[in-house]
């Protein structure tokens, strides 16, 4: 480990990327990582590649491996200054070494408990748990870097605890923004899965895309078809479209579609999450 240690730079990886990995670059080729919290992890790029330092580079050499990343963190700056109290990271290196060292936001101005928007990995946000202004015009910028097609990272904020980066409890905190955090937390679910069905195709199962969908309420949903008689992967969405050789559409909440498969529905190890859906099961749910 010694040896990539002064020729390493740090990456920042969502749970949907390794989700994905698992598929495309298993066992020892997968990236190594130390978690981080929430859905995010921390791994090691080698600069002259622009490749992973991965799991069969790094076996048995833990202590290794984390001395590198240390010594990659120590090489970032500092902080930006705070604007219109919330402080954004476009360097990667720097949020990485935020995410691993959360010490470094001691001193940041900061209404409440620093909350941390690991969106993208050059766009990082911190705010404070009490500002909901700030967090607002966070969820902003997550719709912003979705509608840009930029490669996202996770809609799932974490607070600084005494133990270190914590989900951050946001229908709790601020139940006034709920509705604007689902719309996010969905749009991100969307943009995963469609990575993942890239990497999943295959002739003989159908890998059902995740779509949006905005009701005339203003609440967004999410939904997809399920043309039944066809053996599918499912992904985790609000309702499920079933579509009947005959051409006849009827729909189902997804735990209602679960309900009437039965055992016949299987939940797969994948992440983001799908379930297995045989192609001659389940029957279609009852109105």
């Amino acid at each position: 480990m010694s040896a990539i240690a002064t020729d390493v730079t740090v990456r920042i990886y969502g749970a949907s990327e390794l989700g994905v990995l698992a598929q495309t670059a298993p066992g020892p080729a997968h990236p190594r990582v130390e978690y981080v919290g929430g859905e995010v992890f921390v791994g090691l790029d080698h600069r002259d590649r622009g490749s992973a330092v991965t799991q069969g580079e790094t076996e048995g050499a833990d202590a290794g491996f984390r001395d590198a990343l240390r010594a990659a963190v120590s090489l970032v700056g500092e902080l930006p200054s705070a604007v219109e109290r919330a402080v954004v990271i476009e360097d990667e290196a720097l949020a990485a070494a935020v995410l691993l060292d959360p010490s470094r936001v001691a001193g940041l101005e900061l209404s409440g408990d620093p909350v941390v928007f690991p969106f993208a990995r050059d766009r990082v946000v911190i705010v404070g748990a009490e500002d909901q202004a700030a967090i607002a015009r966070t969820l902003d910028v997550a719709e912003e870097l979705f509608d840009a097609d930029r490669p996202l990272v996770s809609a799932h904020p974490m607070v600084l605890t005494d133990e270190g980066w914590a989900p951050f409890p946001w229908r709790e905190r601020v139940p006034e923004l709920a509705m604007r955090f689902e719309r996010v937390l969905r749009l991100f679910s969307v943009r995963a899965y469609d990575v993942q069905t890239v990497a999943l195709q295959r002739p003989d199962v159908h890998i059902a895309p995740a779509k949006i969908r905005v009701l005339e309420s203003g609440v967004t949903t999410t939904f997809a078809t399920w043309p039944q008689g066809t053996a599918t992967l499912l992904p985790v969405v609000d309702n499920v479209i079933i579509a009947d050789p005959s051409g006849t559409l009827s729909v189902a909440t997804l735990t209602q579609f679960l309900d009437a498969a039965g055992d016949a529905v299987v939940r797969t190890g994948l992440s983001p999450a799908r379930y297995f859906v045989p192609g001659d099961q389940p029957a279609a749910p009852t109105a």
